[in-house]
């Protein structure tokens, strides 16, 4: 793995940067994004953000939110582009098409923090001890210069650092995590604002869908392991859109003795998305990796393609099948 050094004296070398994270955008994406976009505004240099996919309106009260481009909107010449930065992605697909651009870039750095990252950048940074992004691009703020760090720059890396972990509830929460979060708070962020922006902006239809998502709701015999699911239909029947799906899975874990939770849904393309959460007992991103997909111990998802209920059956009876062989249950 290269050093944080190595990526500052890149990053402190070359003007033109390109920068981008995974489809379907979440909290540590996007802050994590804008946080680096304000840190390299003040070395003086030329950053872009460049993503497939639309910023969730949750987050549309981010600094800098405005600033962000979109693929289908835009055309990035290569051949201004000096260096392009890949955020919270375990491998380059999960950019999506702005692959087709990041592939004629010269130099790649990769920043992440899952344990399944590939290593497919040119400058590789991979710290599967944090608990997200956001605490990685901290530590590089700090490590370029210790006054970078200002309201705009902080609020964007809390949002990254509480979103991915679950607000502070998730085990990859360490003490230096909540060092970080300390140190962010100390900047003049409003916390209540932020918490409230994330996590008090329902809309009808998503709620709706919520209501939809539960009462598809089932269970193991023990409650040990629930699992739900959305099809297109029940998406155009409350009128709620794909990124309103964010959260529903946490909903299934909060149910009594429940360690794992599923959640089965229909995208555009036909193609089934299963998203896996654990409260510690159990790898998921183990267990992800059998369907080619992959992502934390205790937060994961792969795609498949088939019928919903094929699936289903197929991944619920081999994940029963692996927790017991593994005697998770207590």
């Amino acid at each position: 793995m290269n050093s944080l050094d190595e990526i500052s004296k890149v990053l402190q070398k070359n003007n033109n940067i390109l920068i981008t994270s995974h489809v379907n955008l979440d909290g540590d994406g996007i802050g994590s994004e804008l946080a680096l976009y304000f840190i390299l505004k003040k070395l003086k240099k030329n950053p872009i953000i460049l993503n497939q996919s639309k910023l969730p309106k949750i987050y549309d009260f981010l600094p800098g939110s405005n600033k962000v481009q979109y693929l289908k909107d835009n055309y990035i010449d290569t051949k201004s582009i000096d260096v392009g930065i890949v955020l919270d992605c375990s491998n380059v697909k999960r950019i999506g098409k702005t692959y087709e651009i990041f592939k004629n870039i010269k130099t790649i750095i990769n920043i992440d923090h899952h344990t399944s990252n590939e290593n497919f950048g040119d400058l590789n940074y991979v710290d599967s001890s944090v608990s997200s992004v956001g605490e990685i691009i901290y530590e590089l703020s700090r490590f370029i210069n210790i006054d970078l760090l200002d309201e705009d720059i902080s609020t964007c890396l809390f949002t990254a650092i509480i979103t991915d972990t679950g607000s502070f509830r998730y085990s990859n929460v360490s003490s230096k995590t909540f060092k970080i979060a300390s140190d962010l708070t100390s900047k003049g962020i409003t916390l209540h604002l932020i918490a409230d922006n994330i996590y008090n902006r329902n809309t009808y239809s998503g709620l709706k869908l919520l209501g939809e998502a539960l009462s598809t709701l089932e269970t193991d015999d023990s409650n040990y392991v629930s699992w739900m699911n959305i099809t297109r239909k029940m998406l155009n029947n409350t009128k709620a859109r794909d990124e309103e799906i964010e959260g529903i899975i946490d909903i299934a874990t909060t149910l009594d003795n429940t360690e794992i939770s599923v959640l089965f849904r229909e995208t555009k393309d036909n193609k089934i998305k299963i998203s896996f959460r654990s409260k510690g007992n159990f790898d998921v991103n183990k267990f992800a990796g059998k369907f080619k997909g992959g992502g934390h111990p205790n937060a994961s998802g792969c795609l498949c393609s088939g019928k919903m209920y094929k699936i289903k059956e197929k991944i619920i009876s081999e994940l029963l099948n692996d927790i017991k062989k593994l005697g998770c249950k207590n």
